[in-house]
């Protein structure tokens, strides 16, 4: 459930907390107060994409908080984990920072999140129900999905989508090998000539960073035994080189340590000295032999890059990569050159996996169309205590075992929720059903009879009760009162039949001071709440009448 909401500096909202509780969560306030934005702000926490224009007037950025109890939702944890986000307390916390500067974040739990986590982490926690969600109730895909929930068909459906997945694969991987000849031919040749290039140049790992480091040292080789040739000189000179000094300063050393024992500490320094020093001039020696300069060799080596650096615009950046491209085309070329024994394999396969994808469908459908009935009469009866007495919900089910048709999810299904409205009438499909009232109580009906079926963490009703009024609010709002005793319900509404069943009732409020104007979002007491639905019933000037009115409401309400 949404335990918290905190918005700050969006649209015209400076700063507010709204407390949710368990139940049934009223919304009202005039026209225009800012009911929407509140929607807005719990839109963004659940992926909707964020704009700068959502942001207050002069502010540089807007933030927007949801704290959500986990405590019944054991998937929700796991989904955290299972993105590596941390579990702690039973709790989501979701926070979106949305800036002028376009540097928008986001944050799980406390950690960096994108867009695309968030969305896949609070995907089915909140189902948001208004008046601009009836066209998704006339899609196939959410039908089903509405079946299949009411009839926990969950598992079934994943585990067809699985298998239709391998199916897709197969049915890819055969179009690829099956296509048109002249294609296949051309690309075969080319592959041909990827490969005899590559073969040719006969590649070796790391070869280009080796090259590259031999022509460095080829290019210097000049300056190199110019140093060479000064540092042997500096030791060997015999007027002023190193070794000579050395020597003739251990020499009178020796006397010296014969005569004064004292001084042995220096001899022995000095025979270290004159020791290392012959082996330094030993290694000079020795690489003033190795420096090469070979014209030829550094032809070679440019020569050579020069046509790695015409390889690596076609294969990759290092030698490596090519390589590693070299047995890729080397695959492919192979997988085409099979490709008749593929054909008739994957044939095979795709043959044994369609009968596999019918008979899955099959049962997957007489499983539905048995939910399917037992949905349209359930539906049907609520529409009764809707004020839709003549009403008849049906779910029109039909199965194909023709595989081209299938899908993930829909298996061999077609699907449509018909209703008829009025006796006599023909049943119709959701989309012909003229009335705004009519489909927002169709609407309110079917989350009512999916909602004790559990897996939702929040229903969120924005307005369905547009076009409704008298007796039938007071039923729409038993029916949400019904539905909060399964699911945490928020509802936003206009009809004091429908807010006088709130458990918790908040009220948005928009006020101006100043140049500006702000939206709040109050918390009501028992005083207050009546006060709130007298004005729902009879506008702002509250009289003794509205007022015994809303306490008649409110009592008849919690009977």
């Amino acid at each position: 459930m949404l335990e918290t909401l905190k918005i700050k500096n969006l649209a015209v909202i400076d700063s507010v907390e709204v407390p949710f509780e368990p139940g049934l969560n009223i919304l009202s306030g005039e026209t225009g107060a800012g009911k929407s934005i509140v929607i807005e702000a719990i839109s963004l926490i659940l992926g909707s994409r964020a704009t700068s224009d959502l942001i207050r007037t002069g502010t540089d950025e807007a933030v927007v908080e949801g704290v959500f109890s986990t405590r019944e939702l054991p998937w929700l944890n796991a989904r955290l984990a299972d993105a590596g986000f941390a579990v702690e307390d039973d709790t989501l916390l979701v926070k979106r920072v949305i800036s002028r500067a376009g540097k928008h974040r986001i944050y799980i739990n406390g950690s960096l999140a994108t867009l695309a986590n968030l969305q896949a982490i609070c995907e089915d926690l909140v189902d948001l129900c208004g008046q601009h969600e009836h066209q998704s109730l006339l899609k196939a895909s959410t039908q089903i999905e509405l079946l299949d929930r009411f009839g926990g068909l969950g598992k079934e459906t994943a585990a067809f989508g699985k298998l239709f997945s391998s199916y897709r694969d197969l049915r890819d991987e055969l179009a690829a090998l099956s296509g048109n000849e002249g294609e296949r031919t051309r690309r075969t040749d080319f592959l041909r000539f990827q490969i005899d290039e590559l073969r040719a140049a006969e590649l070796t790992p790391d070869e280009d960073e080796k090259l590259q480091a031999e022509k460095t040292l080829l290019q210097s080789s000049e300056t190199r035994l110019a140093n060479a040739e000064s540092i042997r000189r500096a030791l060997e000179d015999e007027e002023a080189g190193a070794l000579g000094a050395i020597r003739t300063a251990l020499a009178k050393c020796r006397a010296l340590a014969a005569i004064d024992e004292n001084a042995d500490e220096i001899r022995a320094t000095l025979d270290r000295a004159l020791s290392e020093t012959e082996e330094a001039s030993l290694a000079v020696n020795r690489y003033l032999g190795s420096v090469e300069l070979d014209p030829n060799r550094f032809e070679t080596v440019q020569s050579r890059l020069s046509r790695l650096a015409e390889l690596r615009r076609k294969y990759g950046a290092t030698t490596v990569e090519m390589i590693a491209m070299l047995e890729t085309l080397e695959a492919e070329l192979a997988a085409f050159e099979n490709s008749e024994t593929r054909v008739k394999e994957l044939e095979a396969e795709i043959a044994k996996i369609e009968k596999k994808l019918v008979s899955a469908a099959e049962t997957l459908s007489e499983k539905r169309t048995k939910v399917a009935k037992l949905l349209g009469k359930s539906v049907t009866d609520e529409l009764k205590d809707l004020r839709m007495n003549d009403a008849k919900f049906s779910v029109d089910l039909d199965f194909s075992t023709d595989v081209s048709t299938y899908g993930p999810t829909l298996a061999g299904n077609s699907v449509a929720f018909v209703v008829q409205t009025n006796k006599g009438e023909e049943a119709r499909p959701l989309g012909k059903i003229a009335s705004g009232g009519e489909l927002s109580r169709l609407m309110l009906s079917i989350r009512r009879v999916i909602a004790d079926r559990g897996g939702i963490g929040v229903y969120l009703f924005d307005e369905i009760d547009a076009g409704i009024g008298g007796q039938t609010g007071f039923e729409v709002g038993k029916k949400l009162k019904s539905v909060a005793g399964f699911n945490q319900v928020i509802c936003i509404t206009h009809l004091p039949q429908v807010a006088a069943f709130a458990d918790h009732h908040l009220v948005v409020e928009k006020s101006s001071t100043g140049s500006r104007t702000q939206t709040t979002v109050l918390e009501l007491g028992k005083k207050d709440r009546k006060e709130e639905i007298a004005r729902m019933l009879g506008g702002p000037n509250l009289t003794k009448k509205s007022l015994e009115n809303a306490a008649e409401l409110l009592e008849t309400a919690q009977r």
